[in-house]
């Protein structure tokens, strides 16, 4: 038998013996995957809304925008050297040595006042801004910012806080995120999430709840209560939210079928991070997932990254029979993601690192990762467009101001951007 012949009967029996083996679980790599989006769709539920009404009506105080910013009380500060250091441009890592050529380099960058920058239980986490909101990256004639911030003391919980910031005039104002109860008198309590992503599409603020999906906050239902007392909802005739002058009620959620505590499996994502790609038609919602390692199952890894699609007209996501349904998934080849953002198909993945610097990953699907140096700590993304939504600054807020037993203060907290077209 010729040589021709030998090699087809080979390769004929190494394929009839690979066929009859079982098939192997698939193995992680160093890629960014495509996923099946089949578990990740969310159910609307928008019963919250007339308690909100109830309680915009009973309160009768409701504030625009423009004025909580009117009323602006913070000042936002020029980064102190200490803060700096946080920045990507000061990456000072010696364990995993960077080319001069990966250093990114923040463009535009301040800090809060020296309450916010200094308090231990108060820790922000989402940013989104008024790029996000509307096309031409304004909300009126304001250029503005939201930041949400964490509470995490022993205690009664209060939730999360959103900070409005005037970005033109460096001021900014907390507002408290309420749930309205659902009682024939008009109440709320405080929303005990992490809030970890932001995204504001049109009068719309999402914020990403962990186990449950995304909650729906009203930026047109801003209400004006009294900052006399640290208490919660209504007291006596008046209404209070833990001395804040502002609460924004939530009015409507997407929820994902299985709420327990999270942990990313294959019928639960865990809602980390959120950001808004107006690269795509229609805009699309980006979910990001934190996992602290990566997996051995290939279909988690280290973490998912899950679009929704955005109805141009409503600024809601598109319902398929009822439902919000994933446009796509992907696995990350990078654990410990913070902040996804998404633009041209390519993928931005800030990661965290404790309280070292760390490094913002891209790549696209099918493809391996590049490397940047990133803050530290940093949190969320906000692609803050361009011109003609072209690509912007890429934003992100920092988070520690103390070591991790609490014990040392280390003025790490900021809020900094880099161009979109730096990170390769």
């Amino acid at each position: 038998m010729g040589k021709r012949w030998s090699t087809l009967v080979l390769l004929v029996c190494t394929y009839a013996v690979a066929a009859a083996l079982p098939v192997r679980a698939e193995e992680v790599d160093d890629l960014i995957r495509s996923r099946p989006v089949e578990a990740f769709s969310l159910t609307p539920d928008w019963s919250l809304e007339a308690y909100a009404e109830n309680l915009e009506t009973a309160l009768g105080t409701t504030r625009s925008v423009a004025a909580v910013l009117g009323d602006a009380n913070r000042p936002l500060e020029t980064c102190s050297g200490t803060q700096q250091q946080a920045l990507p441009e000061h990456y000072a890592r010696t364990d995993h040595p960077l080319t001069s050529g990966q250093i990114l380099h923040s463009s535009d960058r301040f800090c809060w006042d020296d309450g916010d920058s200094e308090v231990t239980y108060w820790q922000p986490q989402g940013i989104t801004g008024s790029s996000d909101a509307d096309d031409d990256g304004l909300w009126g004639e304001n250029r503005v910012m939201l930041v949400s911030w964490h509470y995490d003391l022993t205690g009664p919980d209060k939730g999360v806080r959103v900070s409005f910031l005037d970005v033109a005039n460096r001021r900014y104002r907390h507002v408290l995120l309420v749930e309205p109860t659902r009682t024939t008198t008009p109440n709320y309590t405080a929303v005990p999430i992490h809030a970890g992503g932001l995204a504001w599409l049109g009068h719309h603020l999402y914020v990403a709840d962990t186990s449950g999906g995304l909650r729906v906050f009203d930026v047109n239902r801003v209400l004006e209560v009294s900052d006399a007392q640290d208490v919660i909802g209504r007291s006596g005739s008046a209404y209070y939210a833990h001395g804040y002058k502002y609460v924004l009620p939530q009015v409507g959620a997407y929820k994902q079928a299985v709420q327990t505590p999270c942990t990313p499996s294959a019928t639960q994502l865990c809602f980390s991070s959120l950001s808004l790609d107006r690269s795509t038609t229609p805009d699309t919602l980006v979910v990001g997932e934190y996992r602290d390692q990566r997996s051995t199952d290939a279909a988690v890894d280290g973490g998912r990254v899950v679009r929704y699609r955005v109805d141009a007209t409503t600024r809601l996501p598109v319902l398929t029979n009822g439902k919000a349904v994933a446009q796509d998934a992907v696995t990350s080849p990078r654990s410990n993601v913070q902040g996804v953002q998404t633009w041209n198909g390519r993928y931005y993945l800030g990661r965290s690192s404790n309280r070292q610097h760390s490094w913002m990953y891209s790549g696209t699907t099918g493809g391996a990762t590049t490397t940047n140096s990133w803050a530290v700590g940093g949190e969320d993304l906000y692609h803050e467009h361009g011109p003609g939504t072209t690509a912007g600054k890429l934003w992100t807020v920092t988070e520690h101001a103390w070591s991790a037993d609490g014990g040392t203060f280390v003025d790490k907290r900021a809020i900094f951007a880099v161009p979109l077209t730096d990170v390769d």
